[in-house]
């Protein structure tokens, strides 16, 4: 598949700008701590001479940092590209079990499910974010008596600006929640068509929809070691319950700026 080759090239690219990175980020760190013995050594050449270092090695080090994001970003378009593509196969297997001729069919299909299931549930937990929540907390911005006008005005767009980024944060978890959504009744036809194959016909294929033939992932999203990972009814649940916090930031940031806006007139 056309979208694995891009995802191992990433990975390959992301792995050559990681260790470029940590090389020039080496000798930046060394050069700073030369700079701090310079500095208690009371020596003010030997201080230049290392400021300067650092200074020079400074350069190499942003640039490659620049990269490695670079890399980062690709090798996430990259995943994120192989997992759409495995979602739109499971989608089409469990067109293919609905059309299929016997029990037996429909276990081989769900064997293959099973199978992609289990890639795409690897692939998440590589990316290690995929059930982070970012952290929200309100800016320091606070009424003072002494504001005039343009300082209440530069208040208020200062939180109007936190309440449109809340806004993009909303509309990006919704989106997740409409895709896992979508997984879930893909899923949830697959143990559908099995169950009925279970039912009606002797399949001998013990396999699953849910129950991948391959190892899972190592659980990346937990606050117990060793603790299971969640399921997408769980995942979905969570984020619902994130979109709605997230929903109360923003409206009390929106509500802040009308004061500030209100409060224009006032001191003007």
């Amino acid at each position: 598949m056309q979208r694995r080759l891009e995802l191992r090239a990433a990975r390959e690219a992301y792995e050559a700008a990681r260790a470029a990175f940590e090389v020039v980020d080496r000798q930046f760190r060394a050069a700073l701590q030369e700079v701090t013995r310079a500095r208690e050594s009371g020596d003010a050449d030997r201080l230049d001479r290392a400021s300067a270092l650092a200074q020079d090695r400074s350069v190499p080090r942003a640039d490659q940092e620049r990269r490695l994001n670079e890399a980062i970003e690709a090798l996430g378009r990259a995943r994120e590209g192989l997992i759409g593509a495995l979602e739109g196969r499971m989608a089409q297997l469990v067109r293919d079990m609905d059309a299929a001729a016997s029990g037996q069919q429909r276990a081989q299909l769900n064997a293959l499910f099973a199978d992609a299931q289990a890639e795409l549930e690897s692939l998440e937990a590589e990316a290690q974010d995929t059930f982070r929540f970012e952290l929200v907390a309100f800016p320091e911005i606070t009424f003072d008596p002494r504001d005039g006008p343009d300082e209440m005005r530069a208040k208020a767009e200062v939180l109007e600006r936190q309440a449109l980024e809340t806004d993009t944060l909303i509309a990006s978890k919704q989106d997740e929640i409409r895709q896992l959504t979508d997984r879930l009744a893909i899923q949830r036809a697959a143990r559908d068509f099995m169950a009925g194959t279970g039912r009606f016909d002797d399949t001998r294929i013990p396999v699953v929809a849910g129950t991948p033939t391959g190892n899972r992932p190592a659980v990346t999203d937990s606050t117990v070691a060793g603790a299971r990972p969640m399921s997408l009814e769980e995942r979905i649940r969570a984020l619902q319950e994130y979109v709605r916090q997230l929903e109360e930031y923003r409206d009390q940031l929106r509500f802040r700026a009308q004061q500030f806006r209100a409060r224009v007139g006032v001191v003007a």
